[in-house]
């Protein structure tokens, strides 16, 4: 048996995509190229990965059973090759990373601090994008590690580990109607204007409870916080940030109804991509806040 690393890398990738010309653009390599390490895959392997009578390609059962197996012989070459870079001390120039608007930088701030002391010619670049967009650019691997709100599922190819999580709290401005009321009931809460911001959209835990007709949505969650503070409606906002950005209480909590004792609370993860690899410093990045990980914070 004489299977490849490049082989198996189609393999997953093909897996994960549903698709080999898809499988191709995402390796930088021809159709055929991957066609054909597919092929030499089952013939080494003796079985059939996929079933190729569709319009896509569909995992055998065969296929779903050695998955597994592949995804974590390239996890154990990428991990590999990330203790050889740092053995050698390959050292980065540039890091790239993204992080949540909603995840307060104080629960970072340590392992940062430390980052910059440790590396102190090492140029640091940290965007804000939506959580999609940060999953496709670590995917497409412009972005090395991603520090998120959680997801229930994540592409095959990127590795996570929850560092922690953040609590939320439903918020209106003091001089707001709302504010006058204690509890608020979800019929009171449907009479006015809920801001929302666009990224959490349908995914924090209240989505489903929390629901008035008329919505504002907004990209930003400064600007957001600027509205709350205008009082032009009420929204779930990270607890911390509310804390940060009111520090005069010009934002206050409501105590709704249904949840009086009830804190929302979402994971925090950091992703990464099995495919990318990181030099010393990114390696001791990635290592650190996976070690360290961050309090719950909010509360």
């Amino acid at each position: 048996m004489r299977m490849s690393l490049e082989q198996l890398a189609a393999f997953c990738a093909v897996a994960s995509e549903r698709s080999f010309s898809a499988a191709a653009r995402k390796l930088n390599k021809s159709q055929s190229a991957v066609s054909i390490s597919i092929g030499n895959l089952e013939i080494d392997l003796g079985v059939t990965l996929f079933d190729r009578s569709h319009r896509y390609p569909q995992l055998t059962g065969e296929g779903r059973a050695l998955l597994r197996d592949a995804e974590a012989i390239l996890g154990q070459c990428f991990n590999m090759e990330n203790r050889a870079s740092s053995l050698a001390e390959e050292l980065e120039t540039e890091l790239v990373i993204s992080i949540d608007d909603a995840i307060p930088y104080q629960a970072l701030a340590p392992v940062m601090e430390d980052f910059s002391r440790q590396f102190t010619h090492v140029d640091l670049t940290v965007l804000h994008p939506s959580r999609q967009d940060a999953l496709d650019l670590i995917e497409e691997k412009k972005v090395l590690l991603g520090i998120l709100c959680t997801r229930s599922h994540y592409p095959r190819n990127l590795q996570f580990k929850r560092l922690g999580s953040i609590t939320f709290s439903n918020v209106v401005c003091r001089d707001h109607p709302l504010a006058r009321m204690a509890p608020v009931s979800f019929n009171q809460l449907s009479n006015f204007r809920q801001l929302v911001y666009l990224p959490f959209q349908d995914r924090l835990p209240t989505s489903e409870y929390l629901n008035s007709p008329n919505h504002w949505r907004v990209e930003s969650y400064l600007t957001l916080m600027n509205m709350l503070r205008e009082g032009m409606g009420w929204a779930t906002v990270p607890t911390q940030l509310m804390q940060d950005l009111s520090p005069d209480g010009q934002l206050v909590e409501l105590e709704l109804e249904a949840y009086p004792f009830t804190d929302w609370t979402v994971g925090v993860d950091l992703v990464w991509s099995s495919l990318s690899r990181s030099g010393k410093a990114g390696t001791w990045l990635r290592e650190q806040l996976g070690r360290t990980g961050i309090p719950t914070v909010g509360k």
